[in-house]
């Protein structure tokens, strides 16, 4: 079988290109793209050659259908819909343990945005959101988007969101955030409207913008004992001058890295089928929510959006054809302001 995939060729430039495939080896599933997404910010990086050396293929969050299974594969059979840490494919073969079952009714185009939605929701979780505490998003791209919602979905009042687009601070509006400002139109706004809860600064911070500049206005607006998640990254020497701040508050400042986290936990059991008692064969899954692993988090976030918490509809700002996508990751490198939510559909 002939796969036709993305791959970045050389410095900024995406390409695609076909493969012969096979069948799947004893722990591998062949899985037919449904839809995949775009990060504007991570696959930048990719296409750079900021992360491994060029070329490489890109793309790292699918919606798909299960098509075969290998002889070991027991827990996902030929028709499952799974989200995978995939590359833009139309057919792969993948590790089981890649990936995770799509909840039956969920929307597969929502699903597809799953990866970046469960960096938010680490972010919440890291920051310890609690009920009624107030909380600020800075930068509303596609994370930063998302981290709102789930900050409202949390219990967080008021939910204030920042951006230098209109359009966007509208979006957020929509989707239920409480206080939007633009900080290039509105300059003394966020100031004002920390200021007026009266509690001496904001508890929750979380910055989104892919800039260092404005982790060193978070900082200053954090709360004493408060908490600033940087959920963006940089590459770069620019280092914000925030030490001070966070010292005399007594502050945290949290990494977002969401690969700081376990993907998945497996438990062995013991077996009393003798005595004294003896470790039982094989290992599974360990799905309690006391310990949130990264494939935990991705399953709250579907069921988020299956029972309709979590709405990333609003969010898609373009829909690519399989062919369109070397134009779309135009879009990524030119670093188009327009671009928010890019959704791939294979099924065409």
């Amino acid at each position: 079988m002939k796969s036709l995939f993305a791959h970045v060729e050389s410095v900024g430039k995406v390409v695609l290109k076909g493969a012969e495939i096979g069948a799947p080896s004893a722990n591998e599933l062949l899985l037919k793209a449904e839809f995949s997404t775009l990060s504007p910010g991570t696959e930048s990086t990719l296409m750079a050659g900021h992360i491994l050396p060029l070329p490489q293929d890109i793309g790292y969050s699918l919606a798909a259908t299960v098509v075969d299974v290998g002889s070991d594969v027991v827990m996902y059979k030929p028709g499952d819909q799974v989200v995978a840490l995939a590359r833009h494919a139309d057919y792969q073969l993948l590790d089981e343990r890649l990936v995770v079952p799509v909840p039956e009714g969920t929307d597969l185009e929502q699903a597809a945005f799953f990866n970046l939605a469960q960096a938010a929701l680490f972010g919440i979780r890291r920051s310890k959101l609690e009920l009624g505490e107030p909380a600020l998003i800075m930068g509303q791209g596609l994370v930063g988007a998302l981290a709102a919602q789930m900050a409202r979905i949390a219990g967080a009042v008021p939910v204030i969101v920042t951006d230098i687009d209109d359009t966007r601070l509208e979006m957020a509006r929509k989707l239920g955030a409480h206080i939007a400002i633009n900080p290039v139109t509105q300059p003394e706004e966020l100031v004002n409207v920390v200021d007026a809860l009266g509690l001496g600064g904001i508890p929750v911070v979380l910055e989104a913008t892919g800039l260092r500049g404005p982790l060193e206005q978070a900082v200053e607006l954090v709360s004493e004992r408060g908490r600033v998640m940087m959920l963006s990254t940089v590459h770069g020497d620019v280092e914000p001058n925030i030490t001070q701040s966070l010292m005399m508050k007594g502050a945290v400042l949290i990494g977002g890295y969401v690969n700081s986290k376990p993907w998945a936990l497996h438990r062995t059991d013991i077996a009393i089928s003798e005595w004294p008692p003896v470790v039982a064969e094989g290992s599974a899954p360990y799905v309690n929510r006391d310990v949130w692993t990264t494939g935990e988090d991705i399953r709250a976030i579907l069921n988020l959006m299956r029972y309709g918490s979590l709405d990333v509809r609003p969010l898609i700002s373009h829909r690519f054809s399989v062919e369109e996508i070397p134009a779309a990751y135009e879009l990524v490198w030119n670093k188009d302001p327009s671009l928010l939510g890019g959704l791939i559909d294979w099924t065409a």
